[in-house]
């Protein structure tokens, strides 16, 4: 599990989302971080648990026209 040291002013879905690219996973982040739960805005210093995340890509496949 990675972890991620917050700012001053840091958000558990800010870093969420930078670390993932979406916020699909923030359940997941909350849950691996229930002792920030009681803080909105986090403080400097802060260690913020990432989960791994295995996401998968599905191809699509395109008919053409030639």
């Amino acid at each position: 599990m990675k972890q991620v040291t917050a700012q001053h002013g840091d958000r558990l879905d800010q870093i969420a989302y930078s670390e993932y690219g979406t916020l699909e996973y923030f359940n997941k982040v909350m849950d691996a971080n229930l002792h920030l739960s009681a803080k909105p805005i986090l403080e400097n210093g802060d260690i913020v648990n990432m989960p791994t995340i295995t996401m998968q890509v599905q191809e699509i496949k395109v008919k053409t026209l030639w």
